[in-house]
């Protein structure tokens, strides 16, 4: 009896290390596919799906980023003449997506942008960023505008140099695009000469600091006074008439970097 008993029990034990042996066989392509396609397919797609959350995340914090530049910019140009809250402040521009440039470099002057009368914009209203002057809306539609920037010959920007030197009084100038024209030689500032602007009228005999800064004047009524439109990059020349100087400025603006602007909201 205690044989039998050990012979059946060692029949099962057999039996059963043979069942666990061809099920884990039968179990093991299911096994491999299923690893493979972890590996290969489903760590991809969640990866992909990461980076798509990343690059949604980074795209929404560069555009808070640019409101609160903005907000900030706006609150330091009227703070001297009684400032709104930013909130209110914000509320005096479009926030609005570049939908496409003329030009893939964005070299070419005009912007098409994803707001138009619908939102409240309107022709001839201007166009800024946190870093500065863009231009004017040159055409409207309801739900987008086309923004002529002021790298455009035709756009002709009043302007006013901080000199820091209150014996000069005022130094005002028209700021303008060149189109095609170069850069001085002598200057090696080879960044903005897909987009070089100038500035004319100025006063002869007027020596300028270096790098000074440019700003809107607010003259003409288009431009609100302040905005920053780039700084000089050489020293002012007398111009075609000799009776006034002109001098070479770099934008404020990365223009073919933008991808959103600010379009003031005109009353």
């Amino acid at each position: 009896m205690l044989c039998a008993c050990a012979l059946v029990g060692a029949a099962i034990l057999l039996w059963i290390a043979g069942g666990y042996a061809v099920a884990s066989e039968a179990v093991y392509p299911l096994e491999k596919s299923a690893t493979w396609f972890q590996k290969n397919v489903s760590c991809r797609i969640r990866t992909l799906w990461r980076r798509q959350s990343y690059a949604a995340e980074n795209a929404r914090l560069r555009r808070e980023n640019d409101i609160l530049r903005m907000a900030l910019s706006e609150y330091e140009r009227t703070k001297e003449r009684g400032a709104k809250p930013i909130p209110a402040i914000l509320k005096d521009w479009i926030h609005a997506p570049i939908l496409s440039r003329d030009g893939s470099t964005g070299a070419k002057n005009f912007l098409r942008v994803g707001k138009g009368s619908f939102h409240g914009v309107s022709k001839g209203a201007a166009v800024a960023s946190p870093d500065g002057l863009v231009g004017m809306v040159a055409d409207v539609s309801p739900h987008t505008c086309t923004v002529k920037m002021i790298t455009d010959p035709e756009v002709k920007v009043s302007c006013e140099l901080e000199t820091g030197d209150p014996s000069l009084g005022v130094m005002y100038g028209i700021v303008s695009g060149t189109g095609a024209r170069k850069i001085a030689e002598t200057e090696a500032v080879v960044l903005y000469a897909v987009n070089p602007l100038y500035i004319g009228h100025l006063k002869n005999g007027f020596e300028p600091p270096p790098r000074t800064r440019i700003v809107t004047s607010g003259l003409g009524g288009i431009f609100p006074k302040g905005i920053l439109v780039g700084s000089l990059v050489s020293r002012p020349r007398s111009d075609s008439t000799r009776l006034e100087q002109e001098g070479d400025v770099a934008p404020a603006v990365d223009f073919p970097a933008l991808e959103e602007v600010f379009i003031r909201r005109e009353d």
